[in-house]
């Protein structure tokens, strides 16, 4: 048996009933698995390794072989991996690891792939050389708790409670001048089966805060230069090579800087889980690639069910808009007033007085809608962008 840990609703990551996967999951999830008529559930209390540990015990106690234990949940992905190491004969939980740790990430692709310089943060390694860069925890999910700085360092910031510097928690790396950004989204097995997809922001991410909406879409090198699309592709799975040591079923999320006067990528982070702002959506929408089916299937060893030809272009270009919150109220929501939309969120309720966004994921709400190209998409997330705020007060 297959275990597969998610503190969430099934929904979001496509989980279906199946015949070799167990779902250890919340117990207040419980209904929305058996609502999906998913009985293979072991419900706890919470999600943390001192809780699922000793049921993986007992199991081992009673003699069962299990198969693999993991997860698409990026803030436990380290101690899955340890789970992993210590119940799955043949697995060491090592990529999981390294997946989820920037620190060990960075090392591990120094060789491999162009990324920023960088270093732990210590007491005694706080004087290194970076005149401009970010702060950021080692195992935090995208861009929470970052901290841009030009040096000196703000140390007493940076201290914990005790007055001290918490050991191996902080990254600190140099602040990369980029043009645009890009993903590259799939999963593989190191078998010869793999979805490499690519989108791109319209706006640079490091600067959420001041825009206070990004829109990912379809990447425009699909339709602009293809050659630099299998370039990306190229140095993702050299990436993937290198992190995932175990050759696990991986799904992924890269984030790539790229420079348009020497056309070239600069590595920034890659996640072992499917892209945040519904990417999975966007791929079935313009290639009509559903990855999340495919991926349960490969996790059940179905792959000879998924048709595998590549699709080389795109049937059009599908977007995700997010607004992030304000502090302002949005007295009305735009769902009715975006053209070609497929998706619509309000993850904040109209009406209702936000907060300020600390993180991409504080998000009013998010959109989905397709253009004909990414020129056509940036126009129309300036027209929501314009028409939200004609509604915030």
């Amino acid at each position: 048996m297959k275990y597969f840990i998610w503190a969430y609703n099934p929904k979001v990551v496509g989980i279906r009933p199946s015949q070799g996967i167990a779902f250890i999951v919340p117990e207040a999830k419980k209904e929305a698995y058996l609502k999906l008529e998913i009985d293979k559930i072991i419900p706890v209390n919470k999600i943390d390794f001192q809780t699922i540990y000793p049921i993986f015990k007992q199991k081992q106690a009673e003699g069962e072989k299990i198969e693999d234990i993991f997860t698409l949940q990026e803030e436990i992905m380290d101690w899955v991996g340890v789970l992993k190491a210590i119940f799955v004969p043949g697995k060491n939980g090592v990529s999981d690891v390294l997946f989820k740790d920037k620190y060990y990430m960075r090392s591990v692709l120094k060789q491999e792939v162009a990324e920023p310089d960088f270093y732990e943060l210590t007491e005694n390694s706080a004087a290194e050389g970076i005149n401009e860069g970010m702060v950021k925890p080692r195992r935090a999910d995208s861009t929470k708790g970052i901290s841009y700085f030009k040096a000196p360092l703000p140390m007493s910031s940076l201290k914990n409670q005790s007055g001290y510097l918490s050991d191996k928690d902080l990254l600190v790396e140099s602040f990369v001048h980029y043009d645009r950004m890009f993903t590259v989204d799939g999963y593989t097995d190191f078998k010869g089966h793999a979805r490499f997809f690519s989108h791109e922001y319209n706006n640079k991410l490091s600067e959420f805060k001041k825009t206070g909406y990004f829109t990912l879409h379809t990447s425009s090198f699909y339709y602009q230069d293809q050659q630099l699309l299998q370039k990306l592709f190229a140095l993702s799975q050299k990436a993937l090579q290198a992190l995932n040591v175990e050759r696990d079923i991986t799904p992924f999320h890269f984030e790539w800087f790229y420079s348009d006067k020497d056309q070239s990528f600069v590595f920034t982070e890659v996640g072992k889980r499917f892209g945040g702002a519904k990417i999975p959506k966007l791929v079935k929408q313009s290639f009509g690639v559903d990855l999340l089916e495919e991926y349960w299937k490969m996790q059940e060893g179905r792959e000879v069910e998924i048709d595998w030809e590549q699709p080389l272009s795109p049937r059009v270009c599908s977007s995700s808009y997010v607004q992030l919150t304000n502090g302002k109220t949005m007295m009305e929501s735009l769902e009715g007033k975006i053209p070609d939309l497929f998706t619509y969120e309000q993850n904040h309720p109209v009406g209702k007085q936000s907060q300020e966004a600390e993180s991409i994921g504080d998000a009013f709400f998010l959109a989905q809608y397709t253009s004909k190209d990414a020129t056509a998409s940036d126009m129309v997330s300036t027209q929501i962008n314009k028409a939200f705020n004609e509604v915030c007060r």
